[in-house]
C-alpha cells in the first residue's frame, strides 16, 4: 500500500485514516494518490477563479512577492466544502490528533505560486503558536494540500523534510536538504504542525502548481 523508498510516503487511494495516521506518526507526512478525481479540483477552481484572479501578491518573501493566497474557501465553494468533510481528511486527522479533546478548522487557502518565485523559508507551521511552547510529540495541527494540478519539483511542489517532526526546534534548513511533494493533480498531502517544509522556487518560465489546504 505504501512505497517509502523516496523518504514521503506514499498510499494509495484505498488506504485507512489509520494507516495516514501511523505514517505522520513516523515521518510527519504522507501522501494518498489520485483521492478525488483531478475534474473535481477543476471545478473547486473554477469556482474560485474570480477570486483568485482579485487576489494581490504576498506583501513579503515569506507570503511570496509572486504567490497568490485566496481565503475564506469554504464561504466561496461548495466543492471546497466537500473536500474538507472528505471521509479519510477527516479520518486520518481525527486519529493524528485523538490526543486533544477536540479539534477544529484553522484556515483555508487556495496558493497560487507565479513563476520566478523564490523559495519560502524552511520553517514548521505550528510556529504560528509560538506565544506556547508545544512538548516534543505532541502535534497541534495536522494539515492537507490538495493537488489541483500536478505537483512537481520545477513548478513549486512544497518541499518537506520526513521525520523532521521529530527534531528540536528553530533549526534552520535549505531547500537542497528537503524532498518535494511531487504528486499528482487530485492527490493529497497529510502533513503535522511540527514538519519543517516550505514553498520551492520556480523558474521564471515555469507556471507554478496550484494547491488549496482546506485542513488546518
Amino acid at each position: 500500500m505504501s512505497d517509502r523508498a523516496m523518504g514521503i510516503p506514499r498510499l494509495s487511494a484505498t488506504a485507512s485514516g489509520s494507516a495516514i495516521a501511523a505514517a505522520l506518526r513516523d515521518e510527519g507526512c504522507a501522501i494518498v494518490e489520485g483521492l478525488v478525481s483531478p475534474a473535481l479540483l477543476e471545478r473547486a477552481r473554477d469556482e474560485l477563479q474570480p477570486y483568485l484572479d482579485a487576489t494581490a501578491f504576498g506583501t513579503d518573501a515569506f507570503a511570496g512577492r509572486r504567490t497568490r493566497r485566496t481565503g475564506a474557501l469554504i464561504a466561496r465553494s461548495a466543492t471546497c466544502r466537500e473536500l474538507i468533510i472528505h471521509p479519510l481528511i477527516l479520518s486520518a486527522v481525527g486519529e493524528t490528533l485523538q490526543h486533544a479533546t477536540s479539534f477544529q478548522l484553522h484556515l483555508t487557502q487556495l496558493i497560487a505560486i507565479g513563476s520566478g518565485e523564490r523559495g519560502q523559508t524552511i520553517h514548521r507551521d505550528q510556529w504560528a503558536f509560538d506565544f506556547f511552547p508545544f512538548p516534543s510529540g505532541y502535534e497541534v495541527q495536522c494539515n492537507t494540500i490538495w493537488a489541483m494540478t500536478d505537483f512537481t519539483a520545477a513548478n513549486g511542489a512544497t518541499r518537506l523534510l520526513p521525520g523532521s517532526h521529530r527534531l528540536a526546534d528553530r533549526l534552520e534548513f535549505t531547500h537542497a536538504q528537503a524532498e518535494a511533494a511531487e504528486m499528482p493533480a487530485g492527490s493529497v498531502l497529510f502533513y503535522t504542525g511540527a514538519l519543517y517544509h516550505g514553498g520551492a522556487p520556480t523558474p521564471p518560465t515555469t507556471c507554478a502548481a496550484a494547491s488549496t489546504s482546506p485542513m488546518r
